[in-house]
């Protein structure tokens, strides 16, 4: 093999590897959307899907979310947020943060943020979610 086709396999090489070893260890997608408000406490909050923009290898696992909520005032006295997919749901401890999953979870599919305020009447000043941001790693 001449030097220059050793030097073209080499490149080509080098630019395939990477893209295997990522493969195979997994990736991660990210995903925002805009949120709603809930001015009476005891309604659902059902934020619109999140989906992963690129196709999951079969098989992969979630291996950990991390979240991000950002709301127009405080959050009011008996918020509770989960993130669903179509078959189970994962309460979520605050408006930041991350969980690896010990469990199996699909990381393709449809996600959605749930918002309920545990607690009767109207709420002053409204729940007002001005975005959902979340990040999906699998292997």
């Amino acid at each position: 093999m001449n030097r220059h086709a050793l030097i073209a396999c080499s490149f080509a090489l080098l630019l395939v590897l990477p893209s295997a070893a990522n493969a195979a260890n997994g990736g991660s997608w990210d995903k925002q959307s805009a949120g709603g408000i809930v001015s009476m406490g005891q309604q659902l909050l059902v934020g619109h899907t999140l989906r992963s923009p690129q196709k999951i290898p079969r098989g992969a696992m979630l291996k950990q979310i991390a979240w991000k909520i950002t709301l127009l005032s405080p959050p009011p006295t008996g918020l509770e947020i989960k993130l669903c997919n179509q078959h189970q749901c994962l309460s979520l401890p605050s408006l930041t943060g991350h969980l690896m999953l010990k469990h199996a979870m699909s990381p393709s599919g449809d996600f959605r943020f749930i918002y309920f305020v545990n607690r009767q009447g109207q709420l002053r000043p409204p729940l007002n979610v001005v975005s959902n941001q979340l990040t999906i790693s699998y292997r």
